[in-house]
Formats: structure tokens, sequence, C-alpha cells
């Protein structure tokens, strides 16, 4: 029985620090791809670089279950410093400036770890979500680029709205017959924000053919009745886009029945023919 457990524990150990491993090669790719043009050498870091700083990474983790904190911090201190001393000496040839590959090599040696000492999910989704943001760098940067400041302050006004002042209403109800209920009312207003930021996105997007149709489908799965009045409001600032947006909002009603239908199939699937 107890080889039996230390063969699992070794199992588990070779599982955690193949996936360290994969993650620093996973954006070792990444960033061997981006710098492809540069001769052998002229890169700081690349594919077998990336994949031993998430290998590292992961043995720090382990030497962490026995003496604390101090191999990842120490680790994550030596990478940082090797990465950013030869970046820097990089760009100073190259006369510009980019802290990108510290932070991703910091990245990748910091999710190496938490494969070890954390939750091995969580790294690894982390892992992909980190690859995917370096290599959409072109068009995030040309995203930023394009946006105006009312659509960066209506994002702000969104983000405060839920993420601010939501959770800080009382989820009970109120009044002389109890019959309001702050939170439940402040969620169907981020509601309605939420689907007129959206058509507004998806007009942008999409044109303003096809823009409309697919905020009210989306709409339609949250709030019909948010999406029919986001989507109201912007008929009346986009004349343009009258018809479509008509369109978006009849969609956005059609969604809510089949929403219900399924709703109701999966709670009684008896009443699914008479709702139908």
């Amino acid at each position: 029985m107890t080889s039996e457990l230390a063969a699992a524990d070794v199992i588990a150990r070779f599982e955690e620090l193949g996936l360290a491993l994969a993650i620093g090669l996973l954006m070792g790719v990444e960033r061997g791809w981006r710098a492809r043009h540069l001769d052998e050498g002229g890169r700081v870091a690349g594919v077998r670089t990336f994949a031993l700083i998430g290998l590292l990474g992961g043995v720090c983790g382990v030497f962490a279950e026995r003496f604390g904190g101090v191999p990842i911090a120490a680790g994550l201190l030596a990478v940082g410093g090797v990465i950013g001393l030869f970046q820097w000496m990089a760009e100073r040839q190259a006369g510009r400036v980019d802290a990108t590959p510290v932070i991703a090599a910091m990245a990748a040696f910091s999710l190496g770890a938490y494969a070890v000492v954390g939750d091995a999910r969580v790294a690894a989704a982390a892992g992909v979500a980190a690859t995917a943001l370096l290599a959409l760098k072109e068009r995030v940067h040309g995203w930023v680029a394009r946006l105006t400041w009312p659509e960066l302050r209506a994002t702000l006004l969104l983000l405060a709205m839920t993420v601010i002042v939501l959770p800080m209403l009382p989820d009970r109800n109120l009044g002389p017959w109890e019959a309001l209920n702050p939170r439940a009312i402040w969620l169907l207003t981020v509601l309605i924000a939420a689907v007129s930021f959206a058509g507004y996105a998806a007009i942008r997007l999409a044109g303003p053919t096809a823009g409309p149709m697919l905020a009210g489908a989306a709409g339609g799965l949250a709030s019909s009745t948010a999406a029919t009045v986001s989507l109201a409001r912007l008929a009346k600032q986009t004349p343009a886009a009258f018809a479509a947006l008509i369109g978006g909002a009849m969609i956005a009603n059609a969604v809510m029945f089949l929403r219900v239908c399924a709703v109701v199939a999966a709670l009684r699937p008896e009443l699914l023919g008479p709702v139908a």
C-alpha cells in the first residue's frame, strides 16, 4: 500500500512538472515565432529558454513545499534579472524599449511554479490566456488605436456599475410593501447598459446591418426587455440603421421564446408541448 501511494505521488509530480514545462513551451513557441526573422543568437529568449523557465518554476515550486516561498521568490528574481539584463542589452543596440519579453518570462516562471503549488487547471488556463494575449499584439494595439474617449468612458462606467455599485446594494425587498429590491433593479439597469454597449460594439465590428442582429441574439439570451430598450435607444441615435435595429429587437424576442422553452424542457419536459 505504501509503495502504491509513493508511486502515485511520483506520477503526480511528473504531471505537475510536465505541465510547468508545457506552459513555458507554449509561451516560448509564440515568442520564437514572433522573433523568427532574427538570426540565431539574435533573440533574448525563445522556445527552449521559455520551456526551461517554466520547468525551473515547477522545480522551485517543489522546493517551496519544503522550504516555503523563498525558492520561488529567489527564482523569480533571478529569471527577471537575467532576462532583463539581456533584454536591456538587446534593446540598447536596437534603439527601442520593450518590457514584454521580461514580463512574459516572469509569467512563465510564475505559472510553472503555480502548476505545482496551486491548481493545475488554473495554471494551464492562465498559460493559454497569456500566450493568446502575446499573440494578439497587433490586433490589440490596433483596437486601442481606434478606441475613442466616449467608448472608453462608457466601458469604465459599465464596469463601475457592475463591479463597484452592484455588490454594495442590499439584496432584499424594501419599501412599505417590500416590493423593491435595490440589487434586482440595478441588475436590470446593468443589463440594459451592457446590451446597449454590446449592440454598439457589434455595429462597430460587424457593420450597421449584421451588428444589430448579433446584438439582438446575444441580448435575448440575457434579457429580451433590456435588448429591446437598448436597441430602441440606438435606433434613435442612428436612424440609418433603423430597420436593422428593429430586426435585432425581433430576434431578441424570438430568442426569448427559445430560452423559455429550453428552461421548461430542462425542468418540466412534460410541459414543453403546451408551452411551445
